[in-house]
């Protein structure tokens, strides 16, 4: 375990709720001066909706299924050799060469009509590339991983995948086809046959990740028990790019692509093979809902109290953030946690848990992100420096954070809402004193710890809790974070104000009074507090309150009803009996108005009055640039919207 500098150890340069809790013995914080410069292409955020819960998003006329997508990736039919990630010296031609990987074989062939089918969940599967490996060093690696990654359209819906990755020796002709390409000769030299590795991917709308991973895991073992299997190229597409012909494969996952989604609270089972793999959605009164099951929990096991709360603390202040791991899965697994643990306000911005190689230049974006990287290839970047240093950098592997001395000094947390808050979690999260233990996190299938281990001595993994004990864990940890909103927001109904006259036109944060706010807790906490009021997910969690709409009102309403057992003192039981499936839509049943009446009132007005000069913009005649109207091309990938025009566009405009 590092340990924390030397240098703002010395100055004091850590806020006191990071020293109270002796942070430099085992320390996860490392503070650092910085400076950035924004270089490369400007990166649109997200939309303000709410992700936090995907099953309450607005329902499409089209039936919602358990799986949209199965897909196959890798290189098994080509290999084209990459334009990234390069090595810059070449010894073994095959070796060496990192190739791009491509979707082989797609299910249903057709897009789905509320989702199309996008090619680049390839690069997600394989964010750095398709390298090939000896024989000798794919027997090492004969236990298959699972992965995990989440794609963000323009229009800010989400698409989840799981998959699992394995080793296959490459067809002798794929390869010989590739050297011939490069005029090099096929040379038995004792590193071949190599091994490519390849994929089975699930795509999904709801982040049902638990279900989707243990469907991966049954696809393979259907996939190595069935000679016949309609796996590793023995199912053909045509070229005339007709439908595929029915197989005993293709009828074997029909039930996974048709099963439609069970009710909120409900569950249904996925007949794959010879199993059952069940699918349970939680209830109503379960916000926010995670459906990851274990992995939940793979970022306490990384990380030890003081910095997942200092993590949390940064992205509610929405800084830059990159979360730096080995294993893909973790990192996707690590974003999901801390974006529910800031239930009920909501990560507004880009959103890359696994960042693709092609997409590095989303380092460079000016407003805030949450993105996750390879080890490997950000201590590349970082020897380039390519990397922003005020970036705030957290190393999932090593349980370390970096961040800029300065910001580090702003973050100070009311220290009652802290104390309670670390004292909860701190049974389930990595001990300062010990190593972060994830090196069998991604493993596919649960092995039994090594035989030079001694009994009792080793560390409890997620692997030896019962399922009891993960729900019991989730379930504490979700309600401790949500008990430290509900104290920070306490009676904010008080603060709701009417802006004055000489505000002309008002926002949303105008009607809340900071200034007020502010004096609830020490003055030492007033840079954060600051910080947090005028972040956009702040602004969104005020507009649900001063124009409530269906689509938000279960959230508004589950989380004034946890204000109110403050208040109360008692269990949110009034939540669970008046909610159920049918009651989303009506009206908000909180026993407390969400915001006064004047303040409602005026804000109302003002949307009205802003909507009536919109109208009369609209009137207005258009301005034509010539007979070529200027085209905008979106080019979406995990969040991030490029526009790109061409040159002769540009010219008319």
């Amino acid at each position: 375990m590092r340990k924390l500098s030397k240098k703002a150890e010395s100055v004091g340069m850590l806020p006191d709720w990071s020293r109270n809790r002796d942070l430099s013995s085992g320390s996860s914080i490392k503070c650092g001066p910085s400076m950035s410069l924004f270089r490369g292409r400007l990166l649109s955020s997200t939309r303000g909706e709410l992700h936090t819960n995907s099953l309450l998003q607005p329902h499409s006329p089209h039936t919602q299924m358990v799986c949209d997508y199965y897909c196959e990736v890798g290189v098994r039919e080509r290999l084209v050799a990459s334009k990234f990630n390069q090595p810059a010296a070449v010894k073994n031609v095959l070796l060496d060469t990192t190739f791009e990987p491509e979707v082989l074989l797609r299910l249903p062939e057709a897009n789905r009509v509320s989702v199309p089918f996008t090619k680049s969940v390839a690069m997600f599967c394989f964010p750095h590339g398709v390298r090939l490996i000896p024989a000798s060093e794919a027997a090492e690696r004969a236990i298959p991983v699972v992965s995990s990654f989440v794609l963000t359209s323009a229009d800010t819906c989400r698409m989840y995948g799981a998959c699992i990755i394995w080793y296959e020796e490459l067809p002798t002709r794929v390869a010989a086809h590739f050297l011939d390409g490069r005029r090099k000769k096929w040379v038995d030299d004792g590193l071949l046959p190599v091994h490519a590795p390849e994929a089975i991917c699930l795509l999904s709308r709801v982040p049902i990740f638990e279900a989707l991973m243990e469907c991966c895991r049954q696809l393979f073992r259907m996939r190595i028990s069935s000679p016949t299997c309609s796996f590793g190229g023995r199912l053909q597409l045509r070229r005339d790019g007709a439908s595929l012909a029915t197989t005993k494969f293709s009828r074997a996952i029909k039930p996974l692509l048709h099963a439609p989604l069970p009710p909120i609270g409900g569950a249904c089972s996925l007949p794959l093979g010879n199993v059952s793999v069940r699918v349970v959605l939680p209830s109503l009164h379960e916000l926010p809902h995670t459906m990851s099951g274990k992995d939940f929990l793979l970022l306490f096991q990384a990380a030890d109290a003081n910095l997942v709360i200092m993590l949390f603390a940064l992205l509610l202040t929405e800084q830059r953030v990159v979360l730096q791991a080995s294993q893909p899965h973790v990192l996707t697994m690590a974003a999901e946690t801390l974006c529910a643990l800031m239930y009920p306000f909501s990560w507004q911005h880009v959103y890359i848990p696994i960042l693709p190689v092609q997409l590095f230049d989303a380092l460079q974006a000016p407003m805030p992100f949450l993105i996750g990287i390879d080890t490997e290839v950000l201590t590349v970047h970082e020897t380039s420096k390519l990397i922003p240093q005020n970036v705030v950098q957290v190393d999932l592997d090593a349980g370390l954070l970096t961040c800029d001395l300065c910001l580090a000094q702003q973050i100070y947390l009311p220290q009652k809402q802290y104390q309670a808050l670390h004292k909860v979690i701190t049974p389930f999260c990595r001990r300062p004193c010990c190593s972060p233990d994830g090196s069998r996190a991604a493993t596919a299938f649960p092995m039994a710890p090594p035989p030079e281990s001694a009994v009792g001595t080793a560390r409890r993994t997620l692997a030896d809790m019962s399922e009891e004990e993960v729900i019991s864990a989730v379930s504490t940890i979700k309600g401790a974070f949500l008990q430290f909103l509900v104290s920070l927001m306490w009676r904010y109904q008080e603060l709701m104000v009417v802006p004055p006259v000489t505000v002309n036109q008002p926002s949303a944060i105008d009607y809340f009074d900071i200034k007020r706010w502010k004096a609830r807790f020490s003055s030492r906490c007033s840079d954060w507090l600051g910080m947090f009021a005028t972040s956009q997910a702040f602004t969104q969690w005020l507009e649900q309150r001063l124009m409530p709409s269906p689509l938000t009102e279960l959230h508004v309403t589950f989380f004034n009803e946890a204000l109110d057992s403050k208040d109360c003192r008692k269990p949110m039981t009034k939540f669970r009996k008046s909610h159920s499936m049918s009651s989303i839509g009506s009206s908000c049943s909180s026993s407390r108005e969400l915001v006064p009446a004047d303040v409602h009132a005026h804000y109302r007005a003002k949307i009205v009055a802003q909507k009536h000069r919109t109208c009369k913009t609209d009137k207005s005649v258009p301005l034509q640039y010539g007979k070529k109207a200027c085209s905008t091309n979106l080019q979406t990938h995990a969040g991030i919207t490029s526009s790109v025009r061409s040159r002769q566009d540009k010219e008319n405009c």
